[in-house]
């Protein structure tokens, strides 16, 4: 384990899941395993009780660990767990599909829409609107997509956690590819509906957090994010359709 005292914050996040996530891939701890307590992972790992205690709760939160009252917490039954075998490529494996993507989208950007109109303030929010602003002034596909990421890197900001927080960014990285190629589709095919859509789907969701509404910005995060697989997966069959007209 390398020496995290020189470490930022955030980076320190990485190391323990990094290390967690090794663990389990090693098998030296299996599914239905009760993990380390915080005090123990936090003396084997070299780190405060603090660190470990927001990842358990984050890896919790994304359905690797489970918490059972009086009792610990457990390794789900990762194998089977869709998220795990996310992280996994994550950690070994620098290729993820469009599906796997988006499905790691639903998974964080749901729940951290969720704790933001609960926790978001109103230095965010007018961070927020700022950013929308821009988007609807903005017809270029590179920029358009640049604004978009920067919008679901504030709502993470602004979610209370650190450690979903620097999750957020991470997948924001991860998904920028498909935000352009999302963007280039609509704005080359002048489709003046799907922009709109999702210019009111970003709205609605702040609009959301604005006012303090968690369930309400977990469902517009929900339909938002099928909205955008629903339109990829359409232009990617009218792109193979052209295609074979050719």
């Amino acid at each position: 384990m390398e020496d995290v005292n020189f470490l930022s914050k955030e980076e320190r996040y990485d190391v323990i899941v990094d290390q967690i996530l090794n663990m389990i891939y090693e098998g030296d701890i299996k599914s239905g395993d009760k993990m380390y307590s915080e005090n123990q992972m936090a003396k084997k790992l070299g780190v405060s009780r603090a660190h470990i205690r927001e990842v358990y709760s984050a890896l919790s939160i994304i359905g690797v660990l489970e918490s059972r009252r009086g009792e610990g917490t457990f390794l789900k039954s990762a194998g089977n767990s869709a998220v795990f075998k996310i992280l996994m490529l994550m950690l070994y494996d620098d290729s993820l599909s469009m599906k796997e993507m988006i499905e790691l989208r639903k998974v964080i950007e749901v729940y951290i829409a969720e704790k933001a109109a609960t926790n978001r303030t109103e230095k965010d929010i007018r961070d927020m609107r700022r950013c929308i602003q821009a988007m609807e002034n903005c017809n270029d596909s590179k920029e358009m997509s640049a604004l978009d990421t920067e919008l679901h890197s504030l709502i993470g900001r602004s979610c209370g956690s650190n450690l979903l927080m620097n999750l957020s960014r991470i997948v924001s990285g991860l998904v920028m590819k498909i935000i352009e190629e999302h963007w280039q589709y609509i704005i080359g095919d002048k489709n003046v509906a799907a922009k709109q859509k999702k210019f009111e789907q970003h709205r609605d969701l702040v609009d959301a957090i604005a006012n303090k509404k968690p369930y309400i910005a977990k469902v517009i995060a929900q339909e938002h994010l099928e909205y955008v697989a629903e339109s990829l997966e359409r232009y990617g069959k009218e792109a193979n359709v052209k295609k074979d007209a050719e």
